[in-house]
């Protein structure tokens, strides 16, 4: 399961009081909504065989032009994708509409169409004198023909004299937010480049494409998006964008969709307003009633147009999980990634600070690397490591990881930057308090998190025991392989550390990771019943002060080399604890329930049988799980 914050952030306009509802329902208009996503003022009248192609299809113009960094004759294009073709296929394009904002001399149109493999095919442009404000009409002496193989794309655009002083390019918010491209040279390579301005709008370049006929209605849906994970009996928010891309509108109550849950059908919904060829959108909270725990799929099917049923079937669908128990959520995690050479690192530390202050639910946790020459004095190898797998390799100071999500920079990644500049260390750190705020409802937790933590001053061995109750459908829900990772940092240590250009020696460093008990990938969570704990043993080294040492756990999906993206990674819940005085945790509670019993026997025998290394289990402390092991605690049971 791939956890991204640009989806949480989207997810954010799914509705979050959720319904409990039971059998089959018609969903009341608090409950299903239906948005027109991207305004379109208004439909271009043409007679029934011609219909506007483009990536909208209204008269809007920009009230602000946009202009290309260089001057003289430029290409300008929108790539049109399969989706938006595949009603035009057979057609001709019997003209071009060029958008300005302001007057510039337009000398060509042109379309090339663009093969499965990404190569471009043959160029076909024609010459044109138009540099009107507003909408240009372009009418072609020979027309284009749309015969495209499956999958195909169509790059369709116009040439223009860029001034020094002229913004004549309009970028209008409406339809599907595509980007615009261009062609141009880096180094060696000339090619169509987008010009990463997809927020900005579309290029206002439309064609009239002329066809012997157009069906009435041709709905399509795309991107259902619903919350990952909800608990049985409430309400699954969703959303649905839906569109027409035939010639006539929709009108109120003309459009019915079904709604199920693994195929059986929950619930109906009809379009409340008229649309016609723009995007709406469809939210709503689907029942969950009488589900099993366990995954499940959503999917929305568009069923009937003006009371005739849809011949082929058009649904969209997307998987969730059910479940019955959660947790309250304890902490989040920050692993910030950092090095004492590194000179803007201390700008994270600063917006970290402030977002720890705001918030008592963040761990903040430092792991320190070597940047460039410099030997940073707390870089480890389990650091190198953990920071290697976090990045891909690619590492980055400074930057953090938060709850192991891909980012709201890139969706590939998971380590986002934090050399922000201190006039927006507030404004990050609200953002990621709603970051956070969002995670804890969008993730439910599966696990709690209780540790002891003991330290003897005399032969300085440290002992942790991290458990606690376990959900019913953990496995189901976090998988089989989900994994508990402890780490040892500590506070309070001075080094010297490079600050926008100035060494200071005597700079503070907290959180700062000290070593991974067990192993920096995680362990396996010793389960009986509806309990675990886990067991660590490790001497602490004589330069570190045991009294600012924490121990940090987190539960989460296994630590992965993302050769292929940041996936399946995100943590479940963590916690952070101290150490006590003391000799530890009492040997024999193999199940970790508090108590020595039968029941660590039974635990011990499938320990053994499964050959799982569970520290628990070597009770006597000889670094082998044996028969001697059970023997040892059918002696401590007979003592007590």
């Amino acid at each position: 399961m791939k956890r991204s914050l640009l989806f949480l952030c989207a997810a954010v306009l799914l509705p979050l009081a959720l319904l409990a509802q039971s059998g089959l329902m018609t969903f009341s208009p608090s409950q299903m909504k239906w948005n027109q996503r991207y305004q379109a003022p208004s439909r271009i009248d043409l007679p029934d065989n011609q219909k506007i192609m483009g990536h909208y299809t209204s008269d809007s113009i920009a009230s602000q032009g946009y202009a290309m960094l260089s001057t003289g004759l430029q290409p300008v294009a929108v790539m049109l994708e399969p989706d938006e073709l595949d009603v035009f296929q057979g057609g001709k394009i019997v003209a071009f509409r060029i958008g300005l904002v302001e007057r510039a001399e337009v000398t060509k149109v042109f379309a090339i169409p663009v093969k499965t493999d990404g190569k471009y095919g043959d160029k076909v442009e024609w010459a044109c004198e138009v540099s009107d404000a507003g909408w240009n009409v372009v009418n072609l002496e020979t027309p284009y023909e749309i015969n495209l193989e499956e999958g195909e794309q169509l790059l369709i655009g116009f040439y223009y004299r860029q001034t020094a002083a002229g913004k004549p390019l309009s970028l209008v918010k409406q339809g599907q937010p595509y980007d615009t491209y261009t062609y141009k040279k880096v180094g060696s390579i000339a090619k169509w480049r987008a010009l990463g301005i997809t927020d900005k709008g579309n290029l206002s370049v439309q064609c009239i494409v002329e066809k012997e006929s157009y069906p009435d209605y041709a709905i399509a849906s795309y991107g259902l998006l619903a919350n990952d994970f909800v608990q049985i009996g409430e309400g699954l928010p969703f959303e649905l964008k839906v569109k027409n891309k035939g010639i006539k509108t929709v009108q109120p109550n003309a459009l019915t969709v079904n709604v199920m849950i693994d195929g059986q059908l929950v619930g109906t919904a009809t379009n409340t307003e008229a649309f016609f060829d723009d995007f709406y959108t469809l939210q709503g909270v689907a029942p969950t009633d009488g589900i099993a725990p366990g995954d499940h799929v959503l999917s929305v099917l568009v069923a009937e147009i003006d009371g005739v049923p849809v011949e082929s079937e058009l649904f969209s669908e997307c998987s969730f999980k059910a479940f019955e128990r959660v947790f309250p959520r304890q902490k989040h995690l920050v692993e910030q990634l950092t090095s004492t050479y590194c000179t803007y690192c201390p700008l994270g530390n600063s917006m970290l600070s402030i977002l720890t202050k705001q918030r008592d639910d963040v761990i903040w946790v430092g792991i320190h690397g070597n940047l460039g020459s410099g030997v940073d004095p707390f870089r480890s190898n389990q650091g190198d490591t953990i920071m290697t797998y976090l990045t891909g390799g690619s590492i980055s100071y400074p930057s953090g990881v938060f709850d192991r999500t891909t980012g709201w920079e890139d969706e590939n990644t998971i380590a986002n930057g934090l050399g922000y500049y201190e006039q927006y260390h507030e404004q990050v750190a609200e953002t990621l308090g709603y970051f956070f705020d969002y995670v804890s409802q969008a993730i439910p937790t599966f696990v709690e998190l209780k540790g002891e933590c003991f330290f003897d001053k005399e032969t300085r061995k440290a002992k942790i025991a991290i458990g606690g109750e376990i959900s019913p459908e953990f496995n189901i829900m976090m998988g089989e392989d989900a994994l508990l990772t402890a780490y040892i940092v500590e506070d309070s240590l001075i080094a010297r550390q490079l600050n926008l250009g100035t060494w200071e020696n005597q700079y503070m460093h907290n959180g700062v990771f000290r070593m991974a008990l067990g192993t920096v990938f995680g362990n396996k969570l010793n389960v009986t019943g509806d309990h675990y704990k886990n067991y660590f043993t490790t001497t602490i080294p004589n330069a570190w002060n045991w009294e600012n040492l924490r121990v940090v756990a987190f539960v989460s999906r296994p630590l992965r080399n993302a050769v292929n993206g940041f996936t399946d990674m995100y943590v479940n819940n963590a916690e952070i604890f101290t150490f006590q005085e003391g000799n530890g945790v009492e040997p024999g509670d193999v199940n970790g329930d508090g108590e020595i019993n039968i029941a660590d026997i039974n635990a011990l025998i499938d320990i053994i049988l499964s050959g799982d290394n569970q520290p628990t289990a070597d009770v006597n402390r000889d670094n082998e799980i044996n028969i001697a092991d059970i023997n040892a605690v059918i002696d401590i049971i007979l003592g007590s």
